[in-house]
């Protein structure tokens, strides 16, 4: 058998195992520190990974920073960025921590490249400040806010700990029946910058990959050349 003959059958082997849904705590010590070192073998968001090691899954969150979640503007993108980076790759994780959620908090190395301060250059995650101190992480912010890159772009970018806050204290109030036309015709809008075509909040294909364009009006996406869809956007009347 050969080196790369070798090399693939260790990977299928690691991704059936990560597939079969096994998956553990990563080694720590009394401080809560380790190292890990494994084939990534799924990416669950831009700062949430899986790297399998011996026949074991460990679920990762990445340290220091904080990610677009998927419901929100750039979460796709984010990760899909991360998938680029580290899926079916080998990588180191260095453990830091534990979350509150029992994940293992780690800084992951893949190819030579810490993933947290990949995805903060390309401007698809915030700088993590509540649990985080690092200054390189700050400057390579600081950086992509000038530069606008990914979701900089935004001036309203919305942080996901804000995100995750209003969706919080939104399911505590009282709800209001809506109707199923009112639910559909819902902004904001998110715009297929493929297929030119604009989806309300209660669209099925509302986060598709390539929903990226959000407009705070149907007029807005009218008025950049976008249409609604045919069935998930109400008609105006």
């Amino acid at each position: 058998m050969t080196q790369n003959s070798r090399h693939c059958s260790a990977l299928l082997l690691s991704i059936l195992f990560a597939l079969s849904g096994f998956k553990g705590e990563a080694p720590v010590d009394a401080q809560g520190r380790g190292k890990l070192t494994g084939i990534v073998t799924h990416v669950a968001d831009g700062d949430t990974l899986d790297i399998t090691s011996n026949g074991q899954a460990y679920t990762i969150r990445l340290d220091g920073i904080d990610a677009p979640e998927r419901g929100q503007a750039f979460g796709q993108q984010a990760r899909q960025h991360l998938r680029v980076l580290a899926f079916s790759q080998p990588a180191t994780a260095l453990v830091q921590d534990r979350d509150r959620y029992g994940r293992t908090v780690a800084r992951v190395i893949v190819a030579g490249r810490d993933l947290s301060e990949e995805m903060v250059k390309a401007g698809l995650a915030w700088h993590f400040v509540r649990y985080s101190s690092d200054r390189r992480l700050a400057a390579l912010e600081q950086e992509a806010r000038q530069q606008r890159r990914g979701l900089w772009a935004d001036r309203s970018a919305v942080p996901p700990w804000q995100y995750r806050s209003n969706r919080s204290a939104a399911s505590q109030l009282p709800t209001q029946p809506r109707s199923p036309a009112a639910s559909l015709s819902a902004g904001p809008y998110h715009g297929n910058v493929s297929s030119r075509v604009y989806h309300a909040a209660g669209c099925r294909d509302y986060n598709c990959r390539n929903c990226t364009q959000v407009f705070s009006s149907r007029r807005d996406a009218e008025a950049a050349g976008y249409r609604p869809h045919n069935t998930c956007v109400i008609a105006h009347r």
